[in-house]
């Protein structure tokens, strides 16, 4: 900031010392500004990281906005003033989190139109993503009977990256690279695959089926391919 303003002030030698202070007092506001907005940013996360551990490890239920608070270093209020209830810091991580911008980038971009490719691709990017919202998945678990809408605003992600596929398949048969099948029932039975080995692998680790991610993926890829393929 100093250099910026150190140059600025060697091309304008005309300015005054009022000038100057005014500029000034511009650059510091807009610093602060970006410092707060950061600590915000910062805050909002921490909290939901944090309520996140503490609803896998306890259940829903059990967790409350104090031991929120208490893990994210910050007062109940702060809580409350970011998300209003319990309920509304979960809503919060599960809409921050979607998968379906990193998908529909992958769709736009790196689709090269080889089913072998393609699916390989889009299965690493999904169990990747879902690695990584794990903690949401497995509440989802815990309270799917106690919070129903919470399974709902999961699915929704699930369906439109299942529209995704579907348009794909259908794109496929279009250029007669697979076989004429219905594209929707093709992409659900392709999350489902993936979503299988992601569920027993955050349950039951390796006890239900006992292969790397890496495995799983090349040999169940091949199979659905072959059967799919023209």
């Amino acid at each position: 900031m100093g250099c910026l303003f150190s140059q600025f002030k060697k091309t304008s030698p005309l300015l005054t010392p009022l000038c100057i202070s005014n500029i000034m007092l511009v650059i510091n506001k807009y610093h602060v500004r970006c410092l707060m907005q950061s600590k915000k940013i910062n805050t909002t996360d921490r909290i939901l990281q944090s309520a996140l551990e503490l609803m896998q490890k306890k259940g829903f239920n059990l967790v409350t906005i104090k031991e929120i608070a208490d893990a994210s270093n910050v007062s109940e209020m702060t809580v409350f003033r970011h998300f209003e209830t319990k309920k509304g810091v979960l809503e919060s991580a599960i809409k921050k989190n979607t998968v379906i911008p990193s998908f529909k980038k992958t769709f736009e971009e790196n689709i090269v139109w080889n089913l072998d490719q393609d699916l390989m691709l889009i299965a690493k990017l999904y169990l990747d993503l879902m690695e990584s919202n794990k903690s949401i998945c497995l509440i989802a678990v815990q309270e799917r009977f106690t919070m129903p809408e919470l399974v709902r605003l999961i699915s929704d992600n699930t369906e439109q990256l299942k529209i995704f596929i579907t348009e794909y398949f259908k794109e496929m048969q279009a250029k007669k690279k697979m076989v004429e099948l219905d594209s929707y029932s093709q992409a659900s039975t392709f999350l489902s695959m993936l979503f299988g080995f992601f569920i027993s692998a955050a349950l039951w680790e390796t006890e239900f089926i006992n292969l790397s991610k890496d495995q799983f993926i090349t040999n169940s890829i091949h199979t659905f391919c072959n059967g799919i393929k023209k």
